[in-house]
């Protein structure tokens, strides 16, 4: 699937227009913000989180005002990890006032992008830039589409000083601060949270539980490294990861996840029946050589005894609204060339 976003480089953020491309003249630091008026048409102010020893932001906070007497500020944050569930509420607090909770679509929604957030209430965005200006931290707290919380925290140590700058560059002095949404964008295309999710890569919460809960090699290693996970949406709040764990020459083993962002939401690992001639069936949290059809929500796995295929085991698997029911399994241990894999005896559905 093709990326819906991409990471955001801080000099590309600034490049693209929240602040534009500016000289030294049009562009000052304070404390922790940055201001700059890279045209005539727009002026901005942006502090960020970034992963240490990074040069990406990971979140953007940032105050936007166009050119013109009338011009309101607009007040966003633009993410590049943890999406917002646009369709859940989320929480502002600045230093001890009380949270101000804003609603999905009425309070805030993203804007030109998936993953720029702008405050939509203008009485309430106004009471939020108000505090800001005035406080010196600020806790922006929501839930992703992944279904995880997610605290973030911004310095707002050079806000003011960085809004007065700019009001002196616009001729705004003394004007009062209003805020509403961004004129100058439309609303962003309604994308489903699995599918946001799914392009963002693998979650922490997953990887954390494979690294403690399995004894598959580290999925960044020499051996696995270049071996992309499988990562597809399930439903409108499931998604499915598997992960390799071990690789051989001709097998690639996964162990499989669901990630559920529902009102019941949490991360579980799959587990699926294998079978074999000597031990019946049995159950694993391994499946070998996975591949998984979006369309029909089916997923196959397909083990090879050797490199030439003619013994090993097949099975398909589809999607059920919570679970993956098993369809079909097939399976030959002889190798001894009488078999391919197309003709393996089917041990389920078993044979009437």
């Amino acid at each position: 699937m093709q990326r819906l976003f991409q990471r955001l480089a801080l000099a590309a953020l600034l490049a693209s227009g929240l602040a534009g491309a500016a000289s030294a003249e049009s562009q000052k630091t304070f404390k922790d913000w940055s201001a700059s008026c890279p045209d005539e048409t727009r002026c901005n102010a942006v502090t960020v989180i970034a992963t240490p020893g990074s040069a990406s932001a990971d979140y953007v906070l940032h105050f936007d005002r166009a050119a013109g007497i009338n011009a309101p500020w607009t007040l966003g944050v633009a993410m590049s990890v943890h999406l917002m569930d646009r369709a859940r509420p989320i929480e502002i607090r600045i230093d001890d006032n009380a949270p101000i909770t804003l609603r999905a679509g009425t309070g805030y929604g993203p804007y030109g992008a998936v993953n720029d957030f702008y405050l939509t209430d203008p009485r309430m965005a106004s009471v939020i830039a108000d505090q800001m200006t005035a406080g010196m931290a600020m806790r922006i707290s929501y839930i992703d589409v992944t279904g995880s919380p997610v605290d973030l925290d911004f310095s707002l140590s050079g806000l003011s000083a960085s809004l007065l700058w700019i009001d002196e560059r616009q001729d705004r002095v003394g004007d009062k601060r209003r805020v509403a949404a961004p004129a100058h964008l439309g609303p962003a295309p309604h994308v489903a949270a699995t599918d946001i999710a799914a392009a963002g890569g693998m979650p922490p919460q997953v990887l954390d539980l494979h690294r403690t809960r399995s004894d598959c090699e580290d999925p960044h290693s020499t051996t696995l490294g270049q071996i992309e996970p499988l990562i597809a949406p399930l439903s409108g709040t499931a998604i499915l990861y598997a992960i390799p764990c071990t690789a051989h020459a001709y097998n690639i083993t996964y162990r499989l996840y669901v990630v559920e962002s529902g009102e019941i939401g949490g991360t579980e690992t799959l587990y699926f029946a294998d079978y074999s001639d000597t031990h019946g069936w049995i159950g694993t949290d391994l499946l070998f050589n996975v591949s998984f059809d979006g369309a029909t929500k089916t997923l196959t796995a397909f083990y090879k005894g050797r490199g030439l295929g003619d013994c090993g085991t097949s099975g398909t698997w589809q999607w059920k609204g919570h679970a993956f029911a098993l369809k079909e399994y097939r399976a030959w241990s002889r190798c001894d060339g009488s078999h391919g894999p197309g003709d393996w005896p089917r041990v389920f559905p078993a044979r009437p």
